[in-house]
């Protein structure tokens, strides 16, 4: 019976290691939430086609990470910083990772695992202009 409840224990401390901080996740939104909404085209529009972004792509982030991160993302800017700004690690589930490797492989059929470590990526630009090229590879 011990054993039973120091398991169920330890399973729940690791849950909640692995899970996004849903108080952080709460502040971001709330500071986020003092910008204005944009739809996916004007997201696409305002910030993104004139960086030579495709707009699959720029949709595919608008619809995806919010899934990983539970950020409003027709609120976030390109100049905002992965870590300082969204805090990230913070808000995402651990595995946002292998999530989003699978999403762009079912969506752009480009295998983009373990990619992401090579690069240094610190704002959503960053990220947007990453995933971009990973699209248009051959």
């Amino acid at each position: 019976m011990w054993h039973r409840f120091k398991n169920l224990v330890i399973s729940l401390k690791t849950y909640n290691a692995l899970s996004p901080d849903l108080k952080v996740r709460r502040q971001v939104n709330q500071t986020l939430r003092q910008r204005p909404a944009l739809s996916c085209d004007q997201w696409f529009e305002s910030f993104y086609q004139p960086q030579g972004v495709l707009y699959s792509v720029a949709s595919f982030a608008y619809k995806r990470l919010p899934n990983y991160s539970g950020l409003e993302f027709g609120r976030v800017l390109p100049t905002d910083r992965l870590n300082e700004d969204l805090h990230w690690t913070q808000v995402c589930w651990f595995d946002w990772e292998l999530s989003l490797y699978d999403d762009f492989w079912q969506t752009f059929g480009v295998d983009i695992s373990g990619c992401l470590d090579e690069f240094n990526l610190e704002t959503v630009k960053d990220l947007l202009l990453f995933l971009n090229q990973c699209s248009v590879q051959d």
